[in-house]
């Protein structure tokens, strides 16, 4: 471990297994451009996660599945009545996306466990026990709400409801997870005295800045909205243009209005439309509905309230002008929030006697550290992105940087299964 400092304690997580576990999960879902497609609860995800189950039990975990498909290892360092320390991310991806986003977090995991455990059969103690952990779903890519198991895990959703989100074709999580294995019935573990999630940046300010570590402070927050507009199915041939009510079309309003939004709040306002579902899709017939998922993204909550106040007269505009309806499905929105700085400061210092530069900054997209915001101290490590490309097969980040993280990550966790809530330099909050 790269250190400018004799006291660092020698917990040394290993380079190659990292590279080593990346490369086994970047065959599970593998396309032909480089990248992975490894949706919730498909195939590729099944045998992902067994991988994953495989190696926790051949390291001595103790393995836990809950209702949801969340994937905990426990190992235990202090003994069965310690606390407990959390860390993971989530094995689920976007289409065609990187092999890291998610992954990384989850094999670094796995690689900080083996250190710790080598430590331990060395002699060192410990007050708290490590738990590895995937989260099911947090992409939101076949199902939707995102960060479904670690929302489930904190208490934002019961088994009821996650289980009972449908993907474009009816299928439900919990029927997705049934056929692969992995819908549980152990008890979650107790909640973590703190959580860590190590993640590559998404971004370009790590690497514009020549800067290794990032250490998050604080979230943009974000509002999601399911709309669709209602129309009527109709001939492409013989319907005149001006009866037509396309559903497609209103959709097509709609999706330009709310790029424009993002103009009204230049740098300050992230707008999306990503996903788009038409029916009944046939190149004859005029479309009859057409779902469509938007985001809005600020990390201040007073212009995200006036976006999405905004957002309605456009999207009823947009209906009216195509001659349909609309009708709001879902909104939801998750608000920016601090990071406890006591935890940050304790990763902060870590990575200071490992001889990294370091930075303090904001997360613009979301992750499962999110959801345990309010349960527990949480801590998000970045690393930086080449060129800030994510959810994409080009997605990248030099080895030497992800070593960086994995040393940094492993370093705050053993101190923290060491001390436990004495390791915060400050204090937890």
């Amino acid at each position: 471990m790269k250190s400018t400092s004799s006291g660092v304690e020698a917990f040394r997580p290993e380079a190659a297994l990292l590279h080593g576990l990346l490369r086994r999960f970047g065959k599970f879902g593998a396309q032909t451009s480089g990248g992975i497609t490894r949706l919730c609860a498909t195939p590729a995800d099944g045998e992902a996660r067994h991988f994953l189950v495989t190696w926790l039990k051949e390291q001595g975990a103790e393995l836990r599945i809950d209702a949801v498909g969340n994937i905990y290892g426990i190992f235990n360092l202090a003994g069965p009545d310690a606390p407990l320390v959390m860390a993971g991310s989530h094995l689920d991806s976007q289409i065609d996306a990187g092999r890291l986003d998610g992954t990384y977090g989850v094999a670094a995991a796995c690689c900080a466990a083996q250190a710790l455990l080598d430590a331990r059969r060395a002699g060192a103690s410990f007050e708290a026990n490590l738990c590895i952990v995937n989260w099911t779903n947090e992409e939101g890519a076949r199902f939707r709400p995102s960060l479904l198991g670690s929302g489930y895990f904190a208490g934002e959703h019961d088994t009821d409801y996650a289980l009972s989100r449908t993907d474009d074709a009816g299928f439900s999580i919990g029927q997705a997870l049934e056929a692969i294995g992995f819908r549980g019935s152990d008890p979650p573990p107790r909640m973590p005295i703190a959580y860590l999630e190590l993640h590559i940046e998404q971004g370009t300010l790590l690497a514009e800045r020549n800067e290794t570590i990032g250490i998050v402070l604080r979230n943009w927050g974000a509002v999601k909205l399911e709309v669709a507009f209602l129309g009527e199915q109709a001939h492409t041939g013989p319907c005149p243009m001006e009866r037509r009510r396309d559903a497609l079309l209103a959709a097509s309003h709609a999706v330009i209005g709310i790029r424009d939004l993002a103009d009204s709040f230049p740098g300050a306002l992230h707008t999306s439309a990503g996903r788009i579902v038409v029916s009944p899709n046939s190149a004859n017939v005029v479309p009859a509905r057409t779902e469509l998922s938007i985001e809005l993204r600020s990390t201040d909550e007073d212009i995200l309230t006036e976006a999405t106040h905004a957002a309605r007269p456009i999207l009823l505009a947009a209906a009216a002008n195509a001659r349909t309806e609309l009708r709001v499905i879902s909104e939801k929105r998750r608000r920016a929030v601090t990071f406890p700085i006591g935890l940050a400061e304790t990763i902060e210092q870590c990575a200071v006697d490992c001889g990294y530069s370091v930075r303090r900054m904001e997360t613009v997209s979301g992750h499962d550290a999110l959801s345990l915001l309010n349960c527990c101290p949480t801590g998000l490590i970045f690393v930086p992105s080449i060129d800030g490309l994510s959810h994409n097969a080009a997605e990248d980040t030099d080895p030497s940087d992800l070593e960086a993280g994995l040393n940094v990550f492993t370093l705050a966790l053993s101190r923290l299964c060491r001390r436990g809530t004495q390791a915060f330099v400050n204090n937890p909050n």
